[in-house]
Formats: structure tokens, sequence, C-alpha cells
């Protein structure tokens, strides 16, 4: 039997199309395979520097609160300190003074001459204490309360408590002019000493609610 051209061209077409299909389909599919492959490692690679950057950027702000907390710890540590120190420093001061006044309102030279010793060696280091423990208050309390400290130690610590005393003892004093300073330093001194320390201590958020004295 005999075949057209037509027949014979259109059957090498087919058979030529069919080889094509089989080979180029799939070279065709793999390309795309590859292709989805290669786009998925760039989105993986993408999110692996996505959240290498994220978890970087959580271990540094992790760092800076630590680093913030312990600085508040220390702070807190510092004003705690500060306050239990100063209230210390000045109670002592004031019982140095007062055994110098008392022992002549209650007379007792020797006693008193005892105790001006004890006030004349002491004194001196615990001003300079006082002093330093107000100026660490001013980079742990408010520059008001800083002010107000340093007032407190001029006027009622030197000018009040410590220059009247070395006036007291260096003229005739009456027994009256004794028990006059006597009576600040056993009743007003005191409370301007709990007023100042309250104050610092509530400022610096280290008290219970305000007590009237």
């Amino acid at each position: 039997m005999g075949f057209s051209q037509d027949f014979l061209e259109k059957a090498i077409l087919l058979f030529l199309t069919a080889g094509l299909s089989g080979f180029i389909i799939p070279y065709i599919l793999k390309e795309i395979d590859e292709r989805k492959l290669r786009e998925q490692k760039i989105v993986d690679a993408r999110r692996l520097q996505e959240q290498k950057e994220f978890d970087a950027r959580k271990l540094q702000e992790q760092k800076e609160f630590d680093a913030d907390l312990i600085r508040q710890n220390k702070l807190l540590e510092g004003q705690a300190e500060l306050l239990d120190t100063l209230s210390e420093l000045l109670w002592e001061l004031q019982l140095l003074a007062l055994a110098v006044s008392y022992y002549k309102v209650h007379p007792d030279p020797e006693k008193h001459e005892l105790a001006f010793k004890n006030y004349d060696e002491k004194s001196w280091i615990l001003f300079a204490k006082i002093r330093c423990e107000i100026s660490k208050a001013a980079h742990l309390a408010s520059d008001k309360k800083y002010k107000d400290l340093m007032a407190f130690f001029d006027t009622e610590l030197i000018e009040e408590m410590d220059e009247k005393l070395m006036k007291l003892l260096k003229k005739n004093t009456s027994p009256e002019e004794w028990k006059e300073y006597y009576n600040w330093v056993i009743k007003a001194l005191p409370k301007k000493i709990d007023y100042i320390v309250r104050e610092l201590a509530q400022e610096l958020r280290l008290s219970s609610p305000t007590v009237t004295v």
C-alpha cells in the first residue's frame, strides 16, 4: 500500500513531536523544579538571615535590659546605704555633743572633761564622714535634696551645734546658757535629724507613710 506525501509528512511531524515532547517536557519540568529549589533556598537564606538579625536584636536588648537592671540595683543599694550611714553618723555626732552639755547641766567636771575630749577627738572625723555622705547624695538624690542636706550641715551641725558649743566652752558660761544648749541638743536637734532623714527616705522611696513627730 502506498502512502501519500502529505501523510508521510504528518506522520514524521507527529513522531518528532512525540519524541521532542518526551525529552522537552521532562527538561522543562526539571528546570521548573530547580528554579523553585533555588527560589526556596533564597527564601530560606533570607529567613535565616532575618532570624539571625532578630536574635541578635533580642540578645542586645536583653543585654541592655540586664545592664539597666544591674545599674538600678546598684543605685538602690547605694541609696539605702546612704540613708543608713548618714542616719547613724548624725545620731553619733548628736550623742557626743549631748554628753558634753549633759555633764554641765548635771555637774560632773571629770565626766564633762572626758566628754569634751571625746567630742573633740571624734567630731572632726564624723563631720568629714557626714560631709562625704552628703556628697554622695549629689548623684543619688535630687539637687534640691542635696542642697537641703548641705543647708542642714552648715546651719544645724556647724553653726548651731559645734560653733555654739565651742563658744560655751571658751567663756564663763552661765548654767542657764548650758541648759538652753542642752535642751536644744536633746529636743530640737533630734527632731531636725528625724525630719531631714525622713525627707531623704521619702524622696528615695525607702520609707513608710509619713509619721507625725
